[in-house]
């Protein structure tokens, strides 16, 4: 059941771009508007192709937004990270969602409902273009992933993959950086549209180039620069 916000929660929430734009005196109208809700690790927010109830704002973890194909694989599109939104485009157009969105980590996030939404977007129009913003970051993500997917070959899509999550949850480690989400080589393989098979022969041979490691179950990158160069150029 969803909670009344804290005080920690609120000055988390009030350094996300989507309410950064309120004024002081805003934010105390939206007050009853912040309901906030905690999800286990591996938990379903949504189903692609559910209606469009709600919207989620991440406080804290991390969420996997997830297509299903017809031939029965996942392709993972996005991580969405501190911050985010999750939902926004079909709660914002009132189309079922269009992708399942799948907790990676225990995640903290705020809930307004569809209507809750669409109100205070009339009321605040710097809401909007908060949100519009997110749709464009969004937009140039998937772009770009359609055109790795079409044309990149599975280490280079991999490498890029790998540095992406270094952004979203790296930590500083004395060998290198620490990607300190819980992923399967299933969740990897999902994310670069390729077989676990194929992920694991690949980061195999990373490992054998000392370009990255595992440590404690997560993955250590090892040599930043070596694979930005694979990223960018495939070798």
């Amino acid at each position: 059941m969803p909670s009344k916000i804290t005080n920690k929660s609120l000055t988390a929430l009030r350094h996300i771009p989507l309410f950064a734009v309120l004024q002081d005196e805003e934010w105390d109208e939206i007050l009853d508007y912040l309901n906030i809700r905690t999800f286990a690790e591996g938990i379903y927010l949504f189903f692609e192709g559910d209606p469009p109830d709600a919207l989620y704002v991440i406080i804290e973890g991390h969420i996997a937004l997830i297509r299903h194909t017809s031939e029965g694989r996942d392709v993972v599109l996005d991580v969405m990270r501190p911050g985010n939104m999750v939902g926004e485009l079909a709660v914002f157009e009132g189309v079922p969602y269009s992708a399942s969105a799948k907790t990676l980590d225990e995640v903290q996030t705020v809930v307004f409902t569809r209507e809750q939404f669409l109100r205070l977007l009339a009321r605040y129009p710097r809401l909007a273009s908060a949100v519009i913003y997110d749709l464009t970051r969004r937009v140039r993500h998937l772009s770009d992933l359609v055109q790795s997917l079409a044309i990149e070959r599975v280490e280079q899509r991999l490498a890029r993959i790998l540095l992406r999550l270094a952004k979203i949850s790296g930590q500083t480690h004395p060998e290198g950086v620490l990607i300190t989400l819980p992923l399967t080589r299933q969740d990897l393989a999902d994310m670069a549209g390729t077989t676990v098979e194929t992920t694991i022969r690949t980061l195999s041979r990373l490992r054998k180039e000392r370009v990255v490691d595992t440590w404690r179950g997560r993955i250590l990158i090892r040599d930043g620069q070596r694979l930005a160069r694979i990223a960018e150029e495939g070798g």
